[in-house]
């Protein structure tokens, strides 16, 4: 089951058909969907952002967090104030609302206003580029690494295979 499939089970129907509406064939490039309260869907496929002409309801925007949440906010609490939500096949989706500080922590968020999903995505061969830069063969250990790139770069994918090679 692809990453954008996983994402669609968590979404009311009408968004699901308006989604696949707006993507076409290009099912494999989606990398976020974001859903804004009382504004129109909103696509990011490849280096493109599309606007839907479909206007995202507060309804459906609580009807997928609620989901998101499998229906007991509470015990996503610690997430929710981190301000996201890792969802199964590794998606993530961004929360904003109201954040509740006390102490200087966040220790809720309110009136959600809007999700991001991000779609996540095996990229494979990856790490193959550099993984002679973060280990030495000689002495297998692991040099003192710093991964820095701009967004959709993959870091998080190379940061994964490493983990797998390693244990």
């Amino acid at each position: 089951m692809s990453g954008l499939e996983i994402v669609l089970e968590y979404l009311p129907i009408t968004l699901r058909k308006e989604i696949i509406s707006n993507i076409g064939t290009e099912e494999n490039k989606i990398e976020e969907i974001r859903l804004r309260s009382n504004k129109r869907l909103c696509l990011k496929i490849g280096p493109e952002t599309v606007l839907a002409e479909y206007i995202v309801s507060q309804q459906e925007l609580l009807q997928t967090f609620e989901k998101i949440c499998e229906n007991s906010i509470y015990s996503y609490r610690r997430q929710i104030c981190e301000g996201f939500i890792t969802i199964r096949g590794g998606n993530r989706v961004g929360i904003v609302g109201s954040g509740v500080i006390e102490n200087g922590q966040v220790i809720n968020i309110n009136y959600i206003s809007s999700l991001n999903i991000r779609i996540a995505r095996q990229q494979i061969g990856c790490s193959q580029k550099v993984m002679s830069n973060i280990i030495n063969s000689e002495t297998n250990t692991i040099y003192n690494t710093l991964i820095i790139s701009p967004p959709r770069m993959w870091k998080n994918n190379i940061i994964k295979r490493y983990n797998k090679k390693l244990k």
